[in-house]
């Protein structure tokens, strides 16, 4: 009598789905081609880049901005890089995927805190300012407390989502590495379909936060071209995100064929889209996030000196990580921040 062994393997994947495709001119595979074609896109995005952080790292002259910045503006390269990996090694591209998409929610949490350096550049006068901000009902009665109230929320949002998605991140890759989750099946399982719709949700809902905040305290960051700053960071995030979406559906519908296979399609073409998106945003960047707006912002003294000294200061997360820490304190602590 024959065992029915219960297997822990994904169901449903294509018979093509591990298939290596044949070439479609010479000796060139459809996968080699868009692998020359991303590393083109990658290199392009790179020069941009540095184009842009060159010039913030050499003039660092506000630096609790500019590390929000220089955060940002990484965030295509970072999508770029792994995108690449992903078209070389199709096998491991659901696990290189997590990285930039952590990335990007700590880069969104960076755009916050830009935004609030904007509104109040010292640190430890920030919610005595947003206190004493007032806020007025339609009737015109003022509310005591009422924006600091409403920044405390938006903080809130912001740095729970950045923790939330955080641990949301490490439980998809421990699905995936189990199989719990299975992207493939054209039944997916519950914690599959359940992480991608919290993921999404949450994404769009800490946007809509951070669009409130911009729209309540534009008066006080005037000439910061803040409103453009949003739409093109944001737009990245929600093309990235939207696509994420898109492609993760699509998994189970197609199959493939002898030339473009089925991780041609699943795996390939969303990468290659990704790195040709981070060249346009890149590009855009300059018109947003370039360094001359600190060009003539004259200084005393300098706290970081040199670029390898800025670089250290841009790559240290732990305003980010104070940020979750602030966000639970609320209740406890004074009128007053640290951050």
């Amino acid at each position: 009598m024959a065992l029915r062994v219960r297997s822990n393997q994904c169901p449903d994947a294509p018979s093509t789905a591990y298939v290596t495709g044949e070439p479609i001119s010479g000796s060139f595979t459809f996968q080699r081609i868009i692998l020359i074609v991303a590393w083109v896109c990658f290199g392009i995005t790179l020069l941009l880049w540095l184009g842009l952080v060159i010039p913030h790292l050499r003039r660092y002259n506000i630096p609790d901005e500019q590390r929000q910045i220089f955060r940002i503006i990484l965030t295509p390269l970072i999508f770029a890089i792994f995108a690449v990996a992903a078209i070389h090694c199709y096998s491991a591209a659901s696990y290189l995927a997590a990285i930039p998409n952590l990335y990007e929610a700590w880069a969104l949490a960076s755009l916050f805190l830009l935004y609030v350096h904007f509104v109040v550049p010292e640190a430890h006068t920030r919610e005595e300012f947003f206190a004493q901000v007032e806020h007025r009902k339609q009737n015109g009665e003022i509310v005591p407390g009422r924006t600091l109230k409403l920044f405390r929320r938006l903080w809130r949002t912001v740095f729970f989502y950045l923790a939330l998605y955080t641990i949301l991140i490490i439980i998809g890759e421990i699905l995936e590495a189990t199989k719990a989750a299975c992207s493939t099946s054209k039944k997916p399982r519950v914690g599959h379909i359940i992480i991608q719709v919290l993921e999404l949700g949450g994404t769009i809902y800490v946007i809509l936060a951070i669009i409130k905040f911009q729209r309540r305290f534009k008066e006080y960051m005037p000439d910061r071209k803040a409103l453009p700053k949003l739409i093109t960071f944001k737009l990245f995030v929600l093309v990235t995100t939207l696509q994420r979406f898109v492609f993760n559906i699509l998994k189970s519908q197609v199959q493939g064929s002898s030339k473009v296979t089925y991780r041609d399609i699943t795996v390939g073409i969303p990468a290659l889209l990704t790195c040709i998106e981070a060249v346009l945003f890149t590009a855009s960047y300059y018109l947003t996030f370039h360094a001359k707006e600190y060009r003539d912002h004259r200084v005393e003294t300098r706290s970081i000196s040199g670029m390898f000294g800025a670089l250290l200061h841009a790559l240290n997360p732990m305003d980010l990580i104070r940020g979750i820490g602030y966000a639970l304190t609320f209740r406890h602590q004074p009128a007053k921040s640290s951050i």
